[in-house]
């Protein structure tokens, strides 16, 4: 899971609270505007942590975030992605350089969010650099697959979140395998999404920074858009008057100042969610996706008992100055709603 945070919204606020001078406009624009690079960001931070992190396996992991092992081959079509500089052959290899998630669904590609495939700019990365693992739910096993390219959507804006989904496609298509493996059928644009139940899975980060060997599911609940916007705007906007807060006694900003930043940023406050996103987990926070889980599938029940695929893991926001990662109160978890990009998949999944 990408975060995505207020922090240059709340630093926008200065140019308003400084007189509009050229040479302080000309600061600002270098403080205020986050600095980008090149490079997998995602694939990097998420292996990083995965080296500081102790890894888990089955029971030790299963009480975590809510979370329980998935059992073996039940859930064929989701695969790993792996940053191929980090593999050496080794089973400890393999545990290290996951970053990402996603899911066979077709013979030869894979649906995947777009910040596990592109840089710091919204740029595909080199496929070459990735490498996915097909057929197990323990990290260690299954089948590394190469990547022939990887397509980020025309759409993908690193910075709000929206159209947050890319597609892989292999060297070969899937024909052996040393493990179960399957296609899952997407959501198409034809069809209406209910709030309800919902599972989430993946090898993402779990309570106490630490990382699973084996494959996590957990039960979670698709809500309204307005659920998620409603609690991302409470916890932002306090962690923006805190921040104000602190700048300002910090730097003797006269409080009346302050306040008339604050009530500027607040009457132009905008949702959070587009209708490109899904909103989904639990009230308590605690049962969710999290860092690594990026690129999974979010997959509902139909009624005769078959899986389908919904939402992808896309981002999820943290309250200013937290250690946790995720599992916050009334903070949702924002998944890219596949429907609305039915007709981006296929028209590249059947050429």
């Amino acid at each position: 899971m990408k975060f995505l945070t207020a922090s240059a919204t709340a630093l926008s606020v200065l140019c308003l609270i400084a007189p509009p001078v050229a040479a302080q406009e000309s600061a600002f624009s270098k403080v205020a505007v986050p600095a980008t690079g090149s490079g997998t960001s995602v694939a990097k931070y998420v292996v990083k942590e995965r080296a500081k992190a102790e890894n888990l396996g089955g029971e030790a992991a299963s009480r975590i975030y809510g979370g329980r092992a998935a059992q073996d081959g039940a859930w064929p079509h989701q695969v790993s992605l792996h940053l191929v500089e980090r593999l050496d052959g080794s089973t400890e290899g393999l545990y290290g350089s996951q970053f990402c998630g996603g899911s066979i669904i077709a013979r030869q590609w894979v649906l995947t969010a777009a910040h596990c495939i592109a840089d710091d700019e919204g740029r595909a990365v080199d496929p070459a650099t990735i490498a996915v693992k097909s057929g197990a739910t323990d990290l260690g096993e299954g089948d590394l697959r190469a990547v022939a390219s990887v397509i980020v959507h025309e759409n993908y804006d690193p910075s709000t979140g929206d159209a947050d989904i890319g597609l892989i496609q292999l060297t070969e298509p899937i024909a052996d395998s040393s493990g179960p493996v399957a296609a899952i059928p997407v959501q198409t644009n034809s069809t209406q999404l209910p709030d309800g139940p919902a599972v989430v899975i993946g090898w993402g980060m779990m309570e106490e920074n630490k990382f699973p060997v084996d494959l996590m599911e957990t039960d979670i609940d698709i809500v309204s858009n307005a659920t998620c916007n409603k609690g991302m705007a409470e916890v932002s906007q306090r962690d923006l008057g805190a921040f104000l807060f602190v700048i300002g006694t910090e730097n003797r900003i006269p409080m009346d100042r302050l306040e008339e930043a604050y009530s500027i940023i607040l009457n132009n406050w905008g949702d959070a969610l587009t209708n490109n996103m899904i909103c989904a987990g639990v009230p308590s926070g605690k049962r969710t996706s999290c860092n690594g889980d990026s690129g999974g599938p979010l997959m509902i029940k139909e009624p005769d008992g078959d899986w389908l695929q919904v939402g992808i893991v896309s981002w999820g926001r943290k309250p200013l100055g937290s250690n946790e990662p995720c599992g916050h109160e009334n903070l949702y978890s924002v998944y890219t709603r596949v429907s609305n990009y039915f007709d981006w998949i296929a028209s590249h999944v059947r050429g």
